[in-house]
């Protein structure tokens, strides 16, 4: 796969792009190019991927060398607990290295002062989940142990080697992982506040599927039905979106849509019901007149009527219309089904 992106970059900012060396980056002139990203499409839960990528970086830099760590983020599903499933190192014309977890206490430069953000979740504030729809993911971020010196007028040939074991939740998985690459000193900022000139690289990488034998989640296909947030517990508040544009069958009719529940299990084995109704409180409203987005948000612990002592595991549903016509999992009669858990 070769994904590609141009970044324009002006005069001395070309130094700050030197610490993008190992995550498929070009540099030539005022192109800044990802242009090669290997990893798997397929994957077993458990086992551990190999994602490497290769660079050449051209410098420039006004004055004299500068010192910094390189600085990489990924962008994984939470279930896969990156952090401690991931370990990433380098081999470049500068030497090779190994790279290290970012402390969560560090700051993100460009944030500094203002919100004082991590790294994690500066690249998530600015990079939200790439091109996946549900937001069940993080960015994983490390930088080197060793800082390097950077001079004016080298090339810099490297390479970057992501090894993570992957679907540690064992669930069958699909998503996009993104990749973010700065370096230390300036982060995920601009040159001068400049837009169009930022010291820092983003891309997306391809759809990947990792197979394991719990649920699958997809994380990055439009779903007939998706939550919000995807893993939550009986006291949280919880959104259901509807998406009536994947209707192949337009088996609902008009605009009045229902949450139906047919059951809710409880961990103590009890099978609840009577919570499939027309009425406001399970009404799904739709986002705008044209987006074919119909969404309800709700408490599960009030809305399911559960004592203190119980505790909801799973529950099965369909989304119906004013006349109980039903809409269930691909299109079909049977039920969505939810399962309720936390990371």
């Amino acid at each position: 796969m070769r994904p590609n992106f141009n970044i324009h970059i002006k005069g001395r900012s070309l130094w700050k792009i030197c610490a993008l060396v190992g995550l498929g980056i070009v540099l030539t002139c005022c192109v800044l190019q990802i242009y090669n990203i290997n990893q798997p499409i397929t994957a077993t839960a458990g086992s551990t991927i190999t994602i490497t990528t290769r660079d050449s970086v051209s410098t420039n830099i006004d004055g004299n060398p500068i010192l910094t760590n390189f600085v990489v983020g990924i962008l994984l599903p939470k279930g896969f607990a990156g952090a401690t499933n991931t370990t990433v190192s380098y081999t470049s014309s500068l030497g090779n290295g190994q790279m290290q977890l970012m402390p969560s206490t560090a700051i993100e430069p460009s944030t500094a002062g203002s919100s004082n953000l991590s790294y994690s979740a500066s690249m998530l504030a600015k990079f939200g989940i790439g091109n996946n729809l549900i937001n069940d993911l993080e960015w994983v971020v490390f930088r080197s142990v060793n800082q390097v010196s950077i001079a004016s007028g080298v090339v810099i040939l490297g390479n970057v080697t992501f090894q993570i074991k992957v679907g540690a939740d064992g669930n069958t998985t699909i998503f996009k992982p993104a990749y973010v690459i700065c370096e230390s000193n300036d982060g995920l900022g601009y040159f001068v506040g400049n837009l169009s000139d930022p010291f820092f690289a983003f891309n997306n990488g391809a759809r990947m599927t990792v197979n394991g034998p719990g649920d699958i989640l997809d994380l990055c296909d439009p779903q007939l039905t998706s939550f919000n947030p995807p893993n939550a517990l009986q006291n949280d508040l919880l959104t259901i979106t509807y998406n009536e544009g994947l209707d192949s069958l337009k088996l609902l009719k008009g605009n009045k849509l229902y949450l139906c529940v047919d059951t809710v299990y409880t961990s103590d084995g009890k099978k609840l019901t009577g919570f499939c109704s027309q009425t406001e409180q399970t009404q799904l409203l739709e986002t705008s007149s044209t987006s074919n987005l119909y969404t309800l948000t709700f408490w599960p612990a009030s809305f399911f009527k559960l004592s203190s002592t119980q505790t909801l595991v799973e529950m099965a549903y369909h989304i119906i219309d004013a006349n109980g016509n039903k809409v269930g999992l691909n299109d079909s009669s049977a039920p969505f089904i939810y399962k309720f858990s936390c990371n």
